[in-house]
Order: structure tokens, then C-alpha cells, then sequence
């Protein structure tokens, strides 16, 4: 008589499947974070030298407003960039597909790749925006205007920092 066996419950259940998980999610979450706040406090700096006619940083410190404005920025930037470290896929102990456990490393290389790509583009983007606009018609917007009020700075500088928040949150979330 054989006896009958059990099957193993399935990976999910298996607790230091769901930890090493857990782990693996909140160290790229932390990482990939970490990454976008330092991009995007290397964007403004970028972006400041990006645009000679508009003395961004020196403009947004000069007045409580566009202070507020630019911190704003700042705070849905970074609620893009958590929430998109947070959502993106990353199907840790999961088959690919290809017959492979998908490498969570090379997943974070690949989401990393692509962050970086979008945040150059998106400086690219803001410096044809900056130079082309004064020069298509009919607009005829020279955006070097807006150093002439904090306030105006701060609202371009929200602006951009959304822009970037967008590109970010794309980018980590487009499949891998």
C-alpha cells in the first residue's frame, strides 16, 4: 500500500520565500529612491546651468513663495519617484517565462537604466523647450522672462520637477 503524499504548498505560503521577497522589494525600493532624489537634485542643478537667461535657485530662495512652490515640487517628485519604486514590477521567485527565476539585480539594472534614460531626456526635452520656444511662431515665448519674479521662477521650477516626477514614475513602472 503507498502512502499518499501531500503535495508542498505552493512558494507564496513559504515564509522565507515572502521574506527574502519583502527584502529584495524594500532594498530596491530604498535604493531606487535614493537614486531619483539624488537625480533630481542634480536636474535643478543641470537645469540652472541648462537655462543662462533664468538664475533658478538664486530666484526660488529669494522670496517665501516661490520657495513654497519650488518645496512643493520637490514633495510630488519625490511622491512620484516612491510610488513608482514601490509599484513597478518585480516579480522576485517568479518564473520569467524563459524557464529562469528572474535575477532581481538584473531586474534593478534594468530599471535603473531606464530611469537614467528618462532623466536625460527629459533634460534634453526642458533644453530645446527652453531654447525653442522663443523661436517657433507664433509663440514667440522667451521663457527668460520669468527671472524677472521669484514667484515666476518657482512655478517654472514646479513645472519642470513635475515634468521630471512623471518621467521618473514612467520610466520605473514600464515593463522590464
Amino acid at each position: 500500500m503507498g502512502q499518499i503524499s501531500t503535495p508542498p504548498p505552493p512558494p507564496w505560503l513559504d515564509p522565507t520565500v515572502f521574506l527574502s521577497s519583502l527584502v529584495w522589494s524594500l532594498l530596491r525600493t530604498l535604493v531606487t529612491f535614493f537614486i531619483c532624489f539624488v537625480l533630481g537634485i542634480a536636474s535643478l542643478g543641470i537645469l540652472d546651468k541648462l537655462t543662462p537667461g533664468v538664475r533658478e535657485i538664486y530666484n526660488v530662495r529669494s522670496s517665501p513663495l516661490s520657495t513654497a512652490l519650488f518645496a512643493l515640487g520637490v514633495f510630488v517628485f519625490l511622491t512620484f519617484s516612491i510610488l513608482a519604486s514601490v509599484i513597478a514590477p518585480l516579480p522576485i521567485g517568479i518564473s520569467s517565462g524563459l524557464g529562469e527565476t528572474v535575477n532581481p539585480l538584473l531586474l534593478l539594472a534594468y530599471r535603473l537604466t531606464a530611469l537614467l534614460a528618462g532623466f536625460v531626456l527629459s533634460l534634453v526635452f526642458a533644453a530645446l523647450y527652453y531654447r525653442l520656444l522663443a523661436k517657433i511662431k507664433p509663440f514667440g515665448i522667451s521663457l527668460d522672462s520669468i527671472n524677472k519674479e521669484p514667484i515666476a521662477t518657482g512655478v517654472y521650477v514646479l513645472g519642470f520637477l513635475l515634468f521630471l516626477g512623471a518621467v521618473v514614475y514612467v520610466a520605473l513602472v514600464i515593463p522590464a
